[in-house]
């Protein structure tokens, strides 16, 4: 008899917005998302996810077969929020990755200096096309598994890539 995975698998599916893009909670991959006890995993399309208690966060996603400019860049970030019971976030903070053909950037966002309670994006990052292969793909994901301290209470809306136009490229090539 197979067992069913701990990890939750997203459907991978995106939306198109004015400014870019935008990809809810049930299109992100979640370590240990199928498990009852660490996720509460959103009934619908557009709910959020939330964090019961986990020490080792892992959230990706991707887009792809999106025709990336080249002369574009893409500002990603994770809308979340802290609910009123969360804990162990004063000394961990997380990590957000983009990863765009062979470009791949890493930024560190301390949750409890950055919310406030409050619903907010996280720091982005700005991601410019790279080489080699999946040019057309961006990947994305929100981690902190190095400390293996508990936490919890972490609310995650959805995930926005804004295109934005990369000025510094256009002005090298002039």
């Amino acid at each position: 008899m197979a067992s069913k995975s701990l990890h939750y698998q997203g459907n991978h599916t995106f939306s198109k917005t004015e400014k870019g893009y935008i990809i809810y909670p049930k299109a992100l991959n979640i370590v240990w998302g199928n498990d009852k006890r660490f996720w509460k995993l959103p009934k619908y399309e557009k709910d959020g996810v939330e964090l019961i208690q986990v020490n080792w966060l892992e959230i990706t996603g991707c887009i792809d077969n999106i025709n990336v400019a080249k002369k574009m860049s893409y500002d990603v970030g994770f809308t979340v929020s802290l609910m009123t019971d969360a804990f162990g976030w004063s000394d961990s903070p997380i990590y957000l990755m983009a990863k765009l053909g062979d470009n791949t950037k890493w930024t560190k966002v301390n949750l409890t200096s950055e919310i406030n309670g409050k619903k907010m994006i996280s720091k982005t990052i700005t991601i410019t096309k790279g080489k080699g292969n999946n040019v057309d793909k961006i990947y994305f994901g929100l981690y902190e598994v190095w400390n293996k301290k508990w936490k919890g209470g972490l609310k995650i809306h959805y995930v926005n890539l804004t295109e934005t136009f990369n000025q510094l490229i256009s002005q090298v090539k002039e």
